[in-house]
């Protein structure tokens, strides 16, 4: 059983609703109890509101209170537009204006970083027995050779020895670093030593 909304039993007990749905609804309150209590309810709530409307003082005009309630409105309107639209909180954004001045803060920066390498100098490697000495600084000395890598310092030596390699890298730091990196030329494995001298 499909019982009646709460629009169609309210449109019911004011005699409100066409006469297919009437017919319908009164069939159905018929044989529902609490259907029927309700338009029962609703019944009584709209003798209870004809009572007060038959109290209002006599001579109210209600199309002077509807034109006083229209103009009353009227004037709030206008008054809000004088006053004009109530100001919003302004919210930063950082779009693309943002982005360009990182772009180009990022462009100067690495600009800078690479003006202020030093150049790159490279010393042939002298034959295997041989050792060039590629740094000296503050009485250490790095060395490097075809087959070595080294750093002397207070008359004590340490050194790296490669196995056979036909190419060898080597990289020295100003900071007291010396690293030489080749390739193995039976396993083809790379191999990085590094020298550090610390004070």
């Amino acid at each position: 059983m499909r019982h009646p909304g709460e629009i169609e039993l309210a449109l019911f007990a004011g005699g409100d609703l066409g006469f297919v749905e009437r017919w319908r609804v009164q069939k159905h309150v018929r044989e529902c109890s609490g259907c029927r209590s309700e338009v029962e309810t609703l019944r009584g709530a709209r003798k209870q509101l004809r009572d007060v409307a038959g109290e209002l003082p006599e001579g109210l005009n209600w199309t002077r209170l509807s034109q006083e309630m229209t103009g009353n409105i009227r004037v709030g309107l206008a008054a809000g537009e004088c006053v004009g639209p109530e100001p919003r909180e302004r919210h930063i954004s950082l779009g693309w204006h943002a982005a360009a001045v990182m772009a180009a803060a990022f462009v100067i920066g690495m600009g800078a970083m690479w003006w202020k390498m030093p150049s790159r100098s490279t010393i042939p490697m002298p034959p295997v027995n041989h050792a060039a000495v590629l740094a000296v600084q503050d009485g250490v000395v790095f060395e490097a050779s075809q087959s070595s890598i080294g750093v002397k310092a207070n008359g004590a030596a340490m050194s790296f020895l490669s196995p056979r390699s036909d190419s060898v890298a080597v990289t020295v730091s100003m900071q007291g670093s010396a690293r030489a990196q080749f390739v193995d030329a039976d396993t083809g494995q790379v191999t990085i030593n590094k020298v550090f001298y610390a004070q």
